[in-house]
């Protein structure tokens, strides 16, 4: 009981440190506001983590570990339109369910990446290498357009995915939508899968 009571005060300060990380970054966030917004004293958060940075850390690999599960469908043996279809739509559904997540990744990025760059350079570069193998695969089967350069491909599966949640005002302000409306949500997956599928794949579904 103790267990579980401790484990869901853990998750609370963790919800609680994105919420405050994700607006004002490592440096601009407070640790008296983090435990305000948890409901509990500045000094618990020290039973479960060192320092601000340690709490600050723990909340982007959990950030990571989301962000990168949908890089499994590449080696899920499907069709590469199967497989750029599913991962483009759960990306876009993790930019709309998980936005402070995402802004707190671009808003690290933005900043060198100071905390993670370890795990950019270890960890995250090995996943994307083993991906990049199937994309080239992919070409050398004549599936995936010769001219298509992979490692500038994965990273601009990316930055599009994800411009949904951390440009959501620039949408919003323009086009007067956002990922929160349903049919826009659904437009942006169509787009989003249309564009890329046919700027990128070879297969007759997706030719002229």
């Amino acid at each position: 009981m103790e267990l579980k009571k401790s484990t869901q005060k853990r998750n609370k300060l963790l919800s609680a440190a994105l919420d405050v990380f994700s607006v004002y970054g490592f440096n601009g966030a407070s640790l008296d506001e983090i435990a305000q917004l948890a409901h509990m004293h500045k000094s618990n958060i020290f039973y479960y983590y060192e320092n601000k940075e340690a709490l600050y850390v723990e909340v982007l690999m959990s950030v990571l570990q989301k962000w990168i599960e949908p890089l499994q469908l590449f080696e899920s043996g499907l069709a590469p339109e199967e497989i750029l279809t599913q991962y483009i739509t759960q990306k876009i559904e993790f930019s709309k369910t998980n936005p402070k997540a995402s802004k707190l990744f671009a808003l690290e990025i933005i900043q060198g990446a100071p905390y993670i760059q370890t795990v950019l350079k270890g960890s995250i570069k090995k996943h994307v290498k083993r991906k990049l193998k199937v994309l080239q695969q992919w070409q050398a089967e004549g599936k995936m357009a010769a001219h298509i350069d992979p490692e500038l491909f994965v990273l601009n599966l990316w930055s599009i995915t994800q411009s949904y949640a951390d440009f959501d005002a620039q949408f919003a302000a323009i086009l007067g939508k956002t990922l929160r409306n349903r049919s826009f949500h659904q437009r942006a997956i169509q787009h989003t899968v249309a564009m890329l599928l046919h700027g990128s794949l070879t297969s007759p579904a997706h030719e002229e």
